[in-house]
């Protein structure tokens, strides 16, 4: 099992709106990658979003594009880019060029877009799924930029593009035209992220061909998203690969149990899920998704009930058992993606926090599961 992070770029809003406060929590998102990148953390995601006062970056380009100068070998990748809230034509050119500086060390997440302020921005209609059918509309020209030659010309429900060869200007041939290819070929890896049970979005990606992220509400849920993944990705005839599943999480350690919780508790996790996710995810109708036993009242769910049956939080020993607890609800999966949070008042704690994980619990995990697969984390 190898260990990412994954930023939704998380901040208080009454720090990211004082003078200087968008600044502040840009560097110091780009100081957790920077240090994950130390502690061999695999890849980071980094968050889009334009409507959100918790998450406030609307480009995440931004953040990779300087974390790749002073990163050496973590992968870096949009998680993610919505298709809908862009032109494809101008996404598939950013992507294609973001590809060539990064030489192989990039990917991108594409999704639907789950923030309704966020489809309201733009004029898409959630309640009809308009914004799932422009995320297919917009990965399929994408994708025709990146691996069809031109000149052609492509129609759709919600875009109508070409692509120009870069001798079709007559009077000056090779000057203008369409010349942006990927790095990588035919392109970078494209992932997509599924929230509930049993994911229309992650039953897409099995069908495409994507790499599929679990938002790790519930552990219960998992072992549903993958069959939903893999089921599609079979009907299309491909073979899905336990080891390309990322699940992310929320995770604290700690030298002791309470001392994760109480870092929990008391520091930014607990401001977020009670001032923001806690109630939004109740109005939404989300927070059923969160129980770890049908036996449970929805209303019951706060912050304590999450720390205590569905995030990781505790001691090495803690977290490495909640670890190899979920390989085997889940049936097993290749990366957990860390949530990187805003712990820069506790900053100390927090990359501890880290190292704990990347040096200790990682490899207690993938010892035991050395006794269970061959090679280290294959998961059939």
């Amino acid at each position: 099992m190898k260990l990412g992070l994954f930023l939704m770029t998380g901040h208080r809003p009454s720090q990211s709106q004082a003078p200087g406060g968008y600044k502040k929590g840009f560097e110091w998102d780009l100081e957790m990658i920077k240090t994950a990148d130390r502690l061999g953390f695999s890849e980071a995601w980094v968050g889009e979003h334009f409507t959100n006062l918790w998450e406030p970056l609307p480009s995440p380009d931004l953040l990779i594009q300087a974390a790749l100068r002073e990163t050496k070998q973590i992968v870096l990748a949009a998680g993610a880019h919505v298709p809908g809230f862009h032109h494809p034509a101008e996404l598939a050119a950013r992507i294609s060029y973001q590809d060539q500086l990064f030489e192989g060390r990039y990917m991108v997440g594409i999704g639907s877009g789950g923030t309704p302020t966020d489809a309201q921005m733009f004029g898409i209609d959630m309640s009809t799924g308009e914004h799932r059918r422009k995320a297919a509309e917009g990965l399929e020209i994408m994708r025709k930029y990146w691996t069809e030659e031109g000149p052609w010309r492509f129609e759709g429900e919600y875009w109508t593009c070409e692509k120009v060869e870069a001798d079709a200007f007559a009077a000056v041939p090779g000057t203008l035209g369409n010349h942006l290819k990927p790095y990588q070929q035919p392109h970078p890896p494209i992932a997509v992220a599924g929230l509930s049970a049993n994911s229309a979005t992650l039953k897409w990606a099995g069908e495409e061909g994507l790499l599929p992220i679990s938002l790790g509400m519930n552990t219960r849920f998992m072992a549903g998203q993958w069959d939903t993944y893999s089921t599609a990705a079979e009907s299309r005839g491909r073979t899905a690969d336990r080891n390309n599943w990322r699940i992310a999480r929320e995770v604290v350690v700690a030298d002791t149990d309470e001392e994760a919780l109480d870092m929990a508790r008391n520091g930014y996790f607990g401001e977020f899920l009670n001032e923001f996710l806690l109630p939004i995810f109740k109005f939404l109708g989300y927070s059923e998704n969160w129980k770890h036993d049908d036996a449970v009242n929805a209303a019951d769910i706060d912050l304590e009930y999450l720390l205590r049956h569905q995030f990781l939080i505790g001691s090495v020993e803690t977290v490495t058992e909640q670890l190899l607890s979920m390989q085997e609800e889940t049936g097993g999966f290749g990366t957990l993606l860390m949530e990187g949070v805003d712990y820069e008042e506790d900053k100390d704690r927090w990359f501890r926090s880290m190292q704990l994980m990347a040096k200790e619990v990682v490899p207690a995990v993938n010892a035991e599961l050395a006794k269970k697969y061959s090679p280290v984390g294959a998961v059939a």
